[in-house]
């Protein structure tokens, strides 16, 4: 059975990184909404969101697959 890589540094900071995204598309929408729906605002704070939480997912399964693993 193939070891899973070892989490390292920069895996940490790619995790914070995606966490943060999410978070700053939040505040973008929640700040933006209140002033009217506006198109950029949506597709700035959702993009931000999306990416973040797909960046997100590869942290999850991968801490799966260690999980499995252990």
């Amino acid at each position: 059975m193939p070891d899973t890589p070892r989490f390292t540094w920069a895996d940490g900071y790619r995790t914070v990184t995606s966490a943060l995204m999410v978070v700053v598309g939040v505040v973008i929408l929640v700040r933006t909404l209140p002033f009217g729906v506006h198109l950029a605002a949506v597709l700035v704070g959702g993009c931000f969101i999306g990416l973040g939480a797909y960046r997100l997912s590869f942290v999850v399964a991968y801490l799966g697959r260690r999980r499995g693993a252990a």
